[in-house]
């Protein structure tokens, strides 16, 4: 049948035309971009799968990063401990020293400065040893929480060690009890100095006591509070107020760890007052410099509250504000002890009588005595740097598995997303020649329609 109103060679041509177009289009882009999923219209699901590979493999990548500041971390602990661990050996030095009988009292009030000045130095190090502000031999913390995996609690605890000369052995210490009330001048006096003013705040007593370095004493303050939420009352919009800054929950509050982070973000990096989960779920709520914690329980998201002189601050769900003082510990750098006395020493904490001095080589006696002494301290430091080693040889461990992870699971995702080139060459050049080919089986079939003149002359 011969007719011009319908060309359907034309049609069809066209129609190829615009498939081979496509098909062109297609192939140019994806050898531009070097991928073969540039659309979700591509692949969906391939689309999908890339993407969530992608953000694996960042997640990774930050997790062998928080592995390797684990490691500097360690590294960082581990070199403090050694330098501790070489004073203590002279120390043992001079302790062995002093226990000779051949040697004068004067001589050894000689080798008694060096070894007070060692024991200051051990203290400075557990004091001043930090990372990127994290302290790690002053007892703050037990361990520290490493992210080395891509979801949540793939977690290493990397066990610290409180090396201050108390905990050594080396010095005498006094832990007190929570701070009773506002000290006045002549409540407490520390090894005859009266520490003078403070107000009702472990970190203020702290201060007034290490203002005066005649003591021989140096005083940490502490103040935490350890809470159990009610899971029931963890809903959005529910709050409490912790520091003076009231904390409003949102809907990704579903437990203590989430209700810390929460805490801390409103808090902001500013706040002394710190925010974390505990192993057994609960809530800790910890004063950097040992000041009170104010709370108040306004929707009763916390069902109970204790200090760690396990009074009670918060039962049976209460509401009302209450405040957290923390307490002050005293540690005796001199040598020759600590003697509490004063009118009212319970004001801040104290209680009233003397703690003899742990490690003194003034005498052939306490030298013989310290050399036990500084033994165990050397077996204490010897094993928490053994800790740090195996810490660190398992993450090593960790960062070549993710490593190697990662890079398996980018070769994955290549395979998913990425153009193959051998492939889309292949495919350019058949759209380029399928083109041409339609565009002039278009211009043949529009000149098909000329032979109906010869029928109508």
């Amino acid at each position: 049948m011969t007719v011009i109103n319908t060309n359907t060679s034309a049609m069809r041509a066209t129609n190829a035309s615009t498939a081979a177009s496509k098909a062109l289009s297609t192939s140019m882009e994806r050898l531009s971009t070097g991928k073969r999923i540039n659309s979700a219209k591509d692949d969906a699901a391939g689309l999908a799968i890339a993407n969530r590979m992608a953000s694996q493999t960042k997640s990774m990548a930050m997790a062998v990063r928080n592995a390797n500041d684990g490691i500097s971390l360690a590294q960082t602990a581990e070199g403090a401990m050694g330098e501790v661990t070489n004073m203590l050996t002279r120390m043992k030095e001079l302790s062995t020293q002093s226990a000779n009988g051949t040697l004068k009292d004067t001589d050894r009030s000689a080798l008694q400065s060096e070894m007070s000045q060692l024991t200051q130095e051990i203290a400075n190090v557990a004091k001043t040893t930090s990372f990127n502000g994290v302290n790690l031999l002053d007892g703050s913390s037990d361990a520290v929480k490493l992210q080395t995996g891509i979801n949540a609690d793939q977690t290493i605890d990397m066990k610290l060690t409180d090396t201050r000369t108390s905990s050594l052995g080396l010095t005498a210490s006094v832990k007190g009890g929570e701070v009773a009330a506002a000290v006045s001048a002549g409540d407490v006096k520390i090894n005859g100095v009266d520490i003078g003013t403070a107000t009702k705040d472990a970190s203020s007593v702290a201060a007034a006591v290490n203002s005066k370095p005649t003591t021989g004493v140096v005083a940490t303050a502490k103040n935490t509070v350890t809470a159990t939420l009610d899971a029931t009352k963890l809903v959005v919009g529910n709050k409490m107020t912790v520091g003076g800054t009231v904390v409003t929950m949102t809907a990704a509050e579903k437990d203590a760890t989430s209700v810390a982070a929460r805490i801390n973000q409103t808090l902001g990096s500013t706040s002394q007052i710190s925010a974390s989960a505990d192993k057994d779920g609960n809530l800790v709520l910890t004063s950097k410099d040992g000041s009170n914690i104010g709370i108040t329980n306004t929707d009763a998201m916390i069902s109970s509250a204790t200090t760690p002189t396990n009074s009670t601050l918060i039962a049976s769900s209460a509401t009302a504000a209450v405040t957290a003082i923390g307490t002050v510990s005293l540690e005796d750098m001199s040598g020759a002890g600590i003697d509490i006395t004063g009118t009212t020493p319970g004001n801040g904490g104290f209680t009233t009588g003397k703690t003899a001095g742990v490690v003194s080589i003034a005498t052939q006696a306490g030298a013989s005595a310290a050399m036990a002494v500084i033994d165990s301290a050397l077996d204490k430091v010897s094993a928490a740097r053994g800790t740090m080693g195996a810490a660190q040889n398992r993450l090593e461990s960790t960062v070549n598995n993710l490593t190697t992870t990662a890079t398996n699971l980018s070769d994955a995702k290549s395979r998913i997303e990425d153009a193959d080139f051998s492939t889309e060459t292949t495919a350019l050049a058949k759209a380029q020649i399928l083109g041409q080919a339609s565009t002039a089986m278009l211009a043949q079939a529009n000149q098909s329609q000329q032979g109906v003149m010869k029928l109508l002359g």
